[in-house]
């Protein structure tokens, strides 16, 4: 018998299909259209059922925590019911439990599986990424920062800080240190992770510079339907500083990934629509490119721990320019 992990995607996405519509009889639903959406960690599906309703579900990747998964459906509960942000609002089971675990044959391990409504649109690219969008993500990360400033998940669910104490006593891990035998980029990473902790310490802990956040705001993950913000993909949210949220969707905002476009206009509108509805620190300019060098080594340290994503020739490109990418910001302060 082949073993799982020598599968081709597209038969293992059938395996995953057949969980999915196992974990679905634990919501009522015996019967459902499945559309494959995305297969990196997780699998999501589409899922669209006979009376019209139409949801994202969740197959997670196997060594999910429970504890995650309920602090994230906890939260988007929370969101659903204090905001009108265009969420993907958790799905309770037949039973009233928050998610659901499948198991099926040729599937080495059951797996979590948790469902949400859908968040209609389509992610912004080129030129469809305009001031005015930009001005929207903004204001969108304005409102889930305000509501993080008063919103606490159950003491039982309290998230571990990403503050400066945890960043002093990280090391570079070894996949990433592989990845760069040259002492001089791991230093650079270094110098990313004690610039940070430093701004952290500034920043100081107060719910008006941190708390919940999404934690990858990404441009695949705010979407558009005609000119209306939605959001996707909670699933890495963590307690954090509100600067990483913006500096996430400002490190996107670069020739790299927009081409002949000029940046500038479209990293203001952004910053400017969010600093009317939510306060910035005085000296954010400087904050954000610290925060914005803490992503560049964040994403550094995914890629070189994901064999699937190092599979992949542009993801191994940019993880060769980040030691630069980081130096350039850091070198600006």
């Amino acid at each position: 018998m082949v073993e799982f992990e020598e599968l081709s995607d597209e038969r293992r996405i059938a395996l995953f299909e057949t969980v999915g519509r196992e974990a679905l009889r634990r919501y009522g639903i015996e019967t459902a259209d499945l559309s494959h959406r995305t297969y990196s960690e997780n699998v999501i599906f589409e899922v669209s059922t006979a009376d019209g309703g139409r949801y994202a579900l969740r197959v997670c990747r196997p060594n999910t925590d429970p504890t995650d998964l309920e602090r994230e459906i906890a939260w988007l509960h929370a969101l659903a019911r204090d905001t009108e942000l265009r969420i993907p609002a958790p799905v309770m089971t037949a039973g009233g439990d928050p998610f659901a675990q499948a198991q099926v044959v040729g599937v080495p391990e059951p797996r979590y599986c948790a469902l949400f409504t859908w968040v209609s649109g389509d992610y912004a690219s080129g030129d469809e990424l305009t001031s005015r969008r930009l001005a929207k993500a903004g204001e969108f990360l304005a409102r889930l920062h305000a509501h993080a400033e008063t919103y606490r998940l159950p003491e039982r669910l309290a998230l571990p800080r990403q503050n400066a104490d945890a960043l002093n006593s990280m090391d570079i891990s070894d996949p990433l240190a592989a990845c760069f035998p040259i002492r001089r980029d791991i230093v650079a990473f270094e110098d990313a992770l004690s610039t940070t902790a430093s701004v952290m310490r500034e920043l100081g802990e107060g719910s008006d510079v941190a708390g919940i956040i999404h934690g990858d705001f990404h441009q695949r993950n705010y979407l558009f339907d005609g000119e209306e913000i939605g959001a996707i993909d909670f699933e890495t949210m963590w307690w954090g500083y509100y600067l990483y949220d913006l500096a996430t969707t400002l490190s996107y905002l670069v020739p790299d990934f927009l081409g002949d476009g000029d940046p500038q206009p479209l990293r203001q509108a952004l910053v400017r629509s969010y600093e009317r509805d939510h306060s910035l620190p005085a000296d954010a300019p400087r904050c954000l490119r610290v925060f914005e060098a803490y992503r560049l080594w964040i994403m550094a340290d995914w890629v070189a721990g994901s064999p699937r994503m190092l599979e992949h020739d542009w993801a191994r490109d940019r993880l060769d320019r980040t030691p630069q990418q980081i130096r350039a910001l850091l070198d600006a302060l």
